[in-house]
């Protein structure tokens, strides 16, 4: 047992280690964004579908992050309300557009996509709907995964290609890892470790690029602290009509 979680756990440094010196780039051009974003004071929405939801929490409400990220929480493309109706919906054509339309994402915006597989209409229509509304696109999905799978979506297109700035997570087809004696299946997801890292990596640059441009963003302060909740309650006063999940 051992053993199996100590290759796990070199596999998962492997992939964060490789994110680190191949897309520093992408890395610096999402979180220049995300800077604008809010420097101008608009808002920085966050979606994935099924497992990938969980990530646009990593970076809400959180303390360290910042009060302007919007997350789509839309509990029908998510396990909470039915997981195998979830995969369904990521394959609806349309349905995007109506949580596009519902959350209100405006020109000056930007969204966070996250999708591992990139392939389905869900992502792929969130993408191409925000953009026609003049939103700044950053999808986070695995480039070889995707191109291993088949286009799933009217478009033709994979997240990648829709995005205005795309960070491979380098996940392999399938997520899972671990090869285990005895099973014909790999165990071990690794995508939301090394997608959490790509997200505070984005908030750590975001708030370099400001500080460096003299602007002093909001940032959440732990209700846990003394004096947390304090702090944060003038942001709350701001942003508490403007974001429905608070």
């Amino acid at each position: 047992m051992l053993s199996l979680i100590e290759e796990y756990k070199s596999k998962v440094f492997n992939l964060i280690e490789r994110i680190y010196s191949e897309e520093w780039e992408n890395l610096l051009s999402a979180s220049k964004i995300m800077a604008d974003c809010v420097k101008e004071n608009n808002l920085i929405y966050a979606f994935g579908a099924g497992h990938s939801m969980a990530l646009a929490l990593d970076i809400f409400y959180r303390a360290g992050g910042f009060p302007q990220v919007y997350p789509m929480l839309d509990i029908s493309a998510s396990a909470y309300n039915g997981a195998t109706k979830s995969t369904e919906i990521e394959k609806l054509p349309g349905y995007a557009k109506v949580l596009v339309n519902y959350y209100g994402l405006k020109e000056g915006d930007a969204l966070i996509i996250i999708s591992n597989s990139g392939n389905r209409v869900l992502p792929v229509e969130a993408g191409i709907e925000a953009k026609k509304r003049g939103v700044r696109v950053i999808a986070i999905t695995s480039k070889e995964y995707s191109k291993y799978l088949p286009v799933e979506n009217p478009y033709g297109r994979k997240l990648y290609e829709v995005a205005d700035v795309s960070i491979d997570n380098k996940m392999p087809p399938g997520d899972a890892v671990i090869n285990v004696e005895g099973l014909s299946t790999k165990i071990a997801p690794v995508s939301t470790i090394v997608n959490s890292f790509i997200l505070q990596s984005l908030v750590i640059a975001t708030v370099d690029n400001l500080i460096k441009d003299g602007f002093k963003p909001k940032i959440w302060t732990s209700t846990h602290i003394p004096g947390g909740e304090e702090k944060n309650r003038e942001i709350l006063e701001e942003y508490f009509k403007r974001i429905k999940p608070l």
